[in-house]
C-alpha cells in the first residue's frame, strides 16, 4: 500500500510517496521525492502519483528479469510476463471486487477445460452452476460432477496450505482430485501401464520412488533461479513423465502448475478442449525430453488469455486515466488533508 510521508527540513515540509514492490516472497522497498508540500497542487501530486507507478512497474520488471533465469524464453517475452505479473498485482489491488470475479471466472474455466481434456463432458456454462450455485447439470454422471466438484476442495486445501512442493504435496493433490473416482488415491502404482495414443511407455513401477525424489530435488534446486512460468510447465511435463498415479496424472500436473503461478503471484493458466490435441502433442515432445514445444505452447496460450486486460489497466495508470481507482482516491485525500493541515498552521 502506497504511503504518504513527510520529511521536514529547516521547517520547510517535503512529501514522499512510499511503497513496497512485492516479488515473490520478497518486498523491495520504493521511495519517490514529490516536491515541497506548500508548493504541490492536487493535479501535480495526481501527476507525480501516476508517475510513482510506471516507475514501480519498471522496478519490479527490472528485478524480476536479473533474478530469474529463462532457458527457453528470450528476452522480449520474458519481459511481457513480468508485465502481465506486474499488472496482475495492480488489478487485484486497485480493483479489488473485479479482480475477484475475474479470478472465479478463470477457475471455473480452468477446471472445466482440464477435465474436459480427459473426457469430461459438462459444458461450461453448466461448470459455472455447479461451481458457483452447486447445481448439478441434468443428464451427467455422478463421476462428471465429482471430477469439478473436487477441484473446489482442492482450491480450499490450497488456500490454507502453506508449505512448498513436495511428494507429500503432490500426494495430497491427488487424494483430493480423485477421491469418489479411484481406489488407490494418493499412491503410487504398482503396475506397468502404457499410453498409447502418445506411444509412450512410462516408467516400471519400483523406479517410481526415486524418480520422485529426483524431481522434487530438481524442483528445489531450480525454483529460486528459474522463471515461474518455466519452472511450472517443466514440472508440470516431468511429473507427467513420470506418469507416478494409475489416474488422474494430467489433472495433477495441471494443478501443480497453477500451484506454482499462484505461490508467485501470476494469474492461474486454463486450458480447453480446443486446446487438446495441441497439448497432448506438446506433452509427448516434453516425454522424449523436448521441452520447448510445450513452453512455447503454454506460453502463448497464457498471454492469449491475461495480457489484454493487464496492459489496459497499465496502460490506464500510465494515461493518467486511473483517478477512479479507490487507492488513488484515497492518497488523494490525505495529500488534501495535508496541505490543509500545513494551511492551518501557517
Amino acid at each position: 500500500m502506497t504511503k504518504l510521508e513527510i520529511k521536514t527540513i529547516k521547517g520547510h515540509k517535503y512529501l514522499y510517496l512510499r511503497d513496497k514492490v512485492k516479488v515473490n516472497d520478497k518486498s523491495i522497498a520504493d521511495s519517490f521525492y514529490v516536491g515541497r508540500l506548500g508548493k504541490i497542487s492536487v493535479d501535480r501530486f495526481m501527476h507525480k502519483l501516476h508517475e510513482f507507478e510506471i516507475i514501480k512497474l519498471n522496478k519490479y520488471t527490472d528485478y524480476k528479469l536479473k533474478k530469474r533465469h529463462c532457458a527457453f524464453l528470450d528476452k522480449k517475452r520474458a519481459l511481457g510476463l513480468e508485465i502481465l505479473g506486474y499488472g496482475h498485482q495492480l488489478f487485484a489491488k486497485l480493483y479489488p471486487d473485479e479482480f475477484k470475479r475475474y479470478s472465479q471466472a478463470v477457475f471455473v474455466r480452468y477446471v472445466q477445460g482440464t477435465t474436459a481434456i480427459e473426457g469430461n463432458t459438462i459444458t461450461p456454462r453448466q461448470a459455472e452452476e455447479l461451481l458457483e450455485h452447486s447445481t448439478t447439470p441434468a443428464g451427467k454422471s455422478m463421476r462428471e460432477v465429482y471430477e469439478l466438484l473436487n477441484f473446489k476442495e482442492l482450491e480450499k486445501f490450497i488456500e490454507l496450505y502453506e508449505g512448498d512442493v513436495s511428494e507429500k504435496l503432490i500426494k495430497k493433490i491427488h487424494t483430493i482430485l480423485m477421491q469418489n473416482l479411484l481406489e488407490s488415491v494418493g499412491e503410487y502404482r504398482r503396475i506397468q501401464v502404457y499410453i498409447e495414443k502418445a506411444e509412450y511407455v512410462p516408467p516400471p513401477p519400483f523406479e517410481i520412488p526415486n524418480l520422485m525424489k529426483e524431481l522434487i530435488e530438481w524442483y528445489r534446486a531450480n525454483k529460486r533461479k528459474s522463471h515461474p512460468l518455466e519452472l511450472a510447465i517443466l514440472l508440470h511435463t516431468k511429473l507427467v513423465t513420470i506418469h507416478p498415479f494409475i489416474d488422474g496424472n494430467g489433472r495433477v500436473g495441471r494443478a501443480l502448475f497453477n500451484f506454482i503461478l499462484k505461490r508467485t503471484r501470476y494469474p492461474a493458466l486454463y486450458l480447453g478442449l480446443e486446446h487438446r490435441e495441441k497439448y497432448l502433442d506438446a506433452v509427448a515432445e516434453g516425454n522424449k525430453g523436448e521441452y520447448k514445444p510445450i513452453i512455447d505452447f503454454m506460453y502463448e496460450i497464457y498471454l492469449q488469455q491475461h495480457s489484454k486486460i493487464y496492459e489496459e489497466i497499465i496502460k490506464k495508470v500510465q494515461d493518467k486515466e486511473a483517478n477512479v481507482f479507490s487507492e488513488h482516491e484515497r492518497l488523494a485525500k490525505e495529500f488534501i488533508k495535508l496541505k490543509g493541515t500545513e494551511a492551518d498552521m501557517k
